[in-house]
């Protein structure tokens, strides 16, 4: 890009430089990003290059694929909410068997890490004992003593 200074009937802007004009530090600079933009295209499936293919930028691809992958803020803290509710009211399913129990819990606390949310792992380990079906009461009595 290149300064053009400010006249009577426009302010000073910038316009972009013919490609004869540009220094090698610039020639190089625009090579390096437009390696980096076919590298990120090419690492997408077609799903998600689709909705980057109208970017121009790298800003622009990583905004969108962000987007795309993580949501926007509000629904990141929506998701946090819907996962601390989760962790509060987590609770055995009747017909679940104990790994069931266990895997759906941990991939609760993976995915409230991922969140931002960490607990304890004593606190952690209390709520599955806890949440486990009156036929483990003794056992996970004895456990936590």
């Amino acid at each position: 890009m290149k300064n053009v200074a400010m006249t009577p009937n426009a302010p000073e802007h910038y316009v972009r430089k013919e490609r004869s004009k540009w220094l090698d530090p610039e020639k190089a600079s625009m090579l390096k990003g437009a390696k980096v933009r076919n590298i990120m295209r090419n690492s997408l499936d077609n799903v998600m290059s689709n909705r980057v293919i109208a970017c121009k930028t790298l800003k622009e691809i990583w905004d969108a694929l962000e987007t795309q992958c993580q949501g926007t803020m509000a629904i990141k803290n929506n998701r946090r909410v819907i996962l601390v509710q989760e962790y509060k009211q987590f609770d055995a399913k009747a017909d679940e068997s104990k790994t069931d129990i266990h895997n759906r819990f941990l991939t609760l606390l993976n995915d409230l890490s991922f969140v931002g949310n960490e607990y304890d792992i004593e606190d952690s380990n209390t709520k599955f004992m806890r949440a486990l079906p009156e036929d483990w009461d003794t056992q996970a009595s004895i456990i936590r003593h």
